[in-house]
């Protein structure tokens, strides 16, 4: 695993001698177990160890919580992946089943998301308060704040903590999904980029940022190949 950028607070606990650093700030750090997957967002690391083990590192102190100590989760199943939002780590299983643990409670509990319990995932995906998930069939799902429009509803939605399907998406069959802070995106098998949510700065690649601000449902971003 490799760390850069500022840890003035020495968020993550490094001892002396583990981590070899390299002429431009890259900290190799020398781990007993190798790395499968991992995530980061503001104030939280989340990682899957090779053997399937899901832990969680604050970066920020919070209540009991000391920074820079690594929590290992339990959730009774082997973990493939992580994504995290700012408030919440999603974790997917290797039988298509997501997790969610809540920063905001400790001691750090992993739920399943039993919305989605009969729908197997094989992506998840957060921005820095919503998450978008890829189902096997490649239908996709989203859930969490809508403030940009990053859900890709429509403007009638207002978010929510429960997975909604997109439909103006379910005929399009979708095999990759990415997510910015609040903005999304997803690939069609035919090489189309959909984007929806903010794009002030044009975040959604449409050309221009003039009356698109926040577009609400999935729009064709670029083809692809």
């Amino acid at each position: 695993m490799f760390s850069w950028g500022e840890d003035h607070r020495q968020s993550f606990r490094r001892k002396k001698g583990s981590s070899v650093p390299t002429s431009d700030g890259v900290q190799l750090l020398n781990l007993s177990f190798h790395v499968r997957d991992l995530s980061a967002a503001l104030n939280v690391l989340a990682f899957i160890k090779d053997n399937g083990e899901a832990s969680i590192i604050r970066t920020q102190e919070s209540g009991d919580e000391r920074r820079g100590k690594q929590k290992f989760i339990n959730c009774g199943e082997k973990i493939q992946a992580v994504s995290c939002r700012e408030d919440v780590v999603m974790l997917l299983s290797d039988g298509g089943r997501i997790f969610c643990v809540d920063l905001n409670l400790t001691p750090f509990t992993a739920s399943s998301l039993e919305a989605l319990s009969n729908i197997p995932v094989t992506q998840i995906a957060c921005g820095s308060h919503h998450t978008v998930a890829l189902s096997k069939d490649g239908q996709v799902y989203t859930w969490g704040q809508d403030s940009r429009g990053q859900l890709g509803l429509g403007k009638s939605n207002s978010g929510g903590g429960s997975p909604r399907h997109i439909r103006t998406l379910s005929a399009i069959p979708v095999v990759q999904i990415s997510v910015g802070g609040e903005h999304s995106f997803a690939l069609s098998a035919s090489g189309c980029v959909f984007g929806w949510g903010r794009n002030d700065c044009g975040q959604l690649g449409l050309g221009d940022t003039e009356g698109n601000a926040e577009t609400v449902l999935p729009y064709a971003s670029a083809q692809t190949g």
